[in-house]
């Protein structure tokens, strides 16, 4: 499955799906750079549109043509538009729908009166005479909310989409992770568990924050698999968009990699990059580093040994009087 901007030749086939499956068409194509699709070969499998309207934008024709349902055509496409929103710093999206008000909660949309509707879009064909007014319209706030952060403290993430956009444009070749330049996941491992993690903390700075995380579970195979060499990058991206359909896996999120065994502890790993050599496809991981939160407002700053970014500080205690992360000081330590 290929997805991509549509083109002016796309525009007959994706009014066609739209109309097959009665939902209107009209302001497709004076919005056509918001409008995405997926294909396969000569074939329309899906189409989404965004339009934008100042700060907000309208989400609008979503579809999937019958035959390829359940193959996660809506959730991809969705979540790149989404992501595309993001990108153009877009406020909240909204969206109308008469059937389909129980898919959507998966991204983060939420129920809302019609009368909070923007100004900004009651002007638009959905809204004018598209969308009957019994449809309920739907809000996903990006800028206020919280959960489309990154990890705070945290450097060189990698997004779940960066991942899996990197990876599908490898072609099916052997799927292998590395740790530090050594190979860490046996052949014949499995994935487990695909993991949508909402955080919600507080820093020793006293600051309340809160992100996603997608966490994904390796585990090693039987004697028997591990003759039969490493999953395919095929196979491992069928898995997750098995599970996209389900769980709200967010692509703005960062991506971890969870595996141990009876040798080694289980641990989350960050990803660094993908790399395509010849015969394989390698997902290089580091191992997880432990920083202070609150350093940029304490000026406690990080000192990297090898792989693991640890604090200068020995230990963290709020300092007195600035409720900052600092290091504590003999007066606060009792021995009895």
């Amino acid at each position: 499955m290929l997805t991509r901007g549509a083109t002016p030749t796309d525009l007959p086939r994706i009014e066609a799906l739209l109309t097959a499956l009665s939902l209107p068409v009209a302001g497709v194509t004076e919005h056509l750079e918001g409008v995405r699709v997926a294909k396969k070969g000569g074939s329309l499998l899906g189409v989404v549109g965004l339009e934008q309207h100042g700060q907000v934008a309208l989400l609008r024709s979503v579809a999937v043509a019958p035959w390829a349902r359940g193959q996660g055509v809506a959730a991809r496409l969705v979540g790149e538009v989404l992501d595309e929103a993001r990108r153009l710093e877009v406020e909240a999206v909204y969206l109308l729908t008469t059937t389909a008000e129980g898919y959507f909660p998966r991204f983060g949309f939420v129920t809302v009166p019609r009368s909070v509707a923007p100004a900004a879009l009651l002007a638009s064909h959905e809204f004018q005479d598209a969308c009957p007014g019994s449809a309920t319209l739907m809000r996903l706030p990006l800028k206020e909310n919280a959960m489309t952060q990154t990890i705070p403290g945290l450097a060189d993430q990698t997004s779940t989409s960066a991942l899996f956009d990197a990876l599908r444009a490898q072609p099916q070749l052997p799927l292998e992770f590395h740790l530090h330049g050594e190979l860490l996941v046996s052949p014949g491992y499995h994935v487990t568990e695909v993991k949508a993690v909402t955080i919600e903390a507080m820093d020793c700075g006293g600051r309340a924050d809160a992100w996603r995380e997608t966490v994904i579970q390796l585990k090693d195979g039987s004697a028997r698999e591990a003759g039969e060499g490493f999953m395919t990058t095929r196979k491992f991206l069928g898995i997750y968009d098995q599970v996209a359909k389900s769980v709200p896996v967010r692509g703005e999120a960062e991506v971890r990699f969870e595996y141990g065994n009876s040798a080694t502890p289980a641990m989350q790993y960050h990803v660094t990059h993908v790399d395509p050599q010849g015969e394989r496809v390698i997902v290089h991981l580091r191992t997880p580093g432990v920083q202070c939160k609150a350093s940029d407002a304490c000026g406690q700053p990080a000192v990297t040994t090898g792989p693991v970014e640890t604090e200068t500080a020995t230990c963290c205690a709020p300092t007195s009087g600035s409720g900052c992360c600092g290091p504590a000081t003999t007066d606060l330590i009792s021995l009895g």
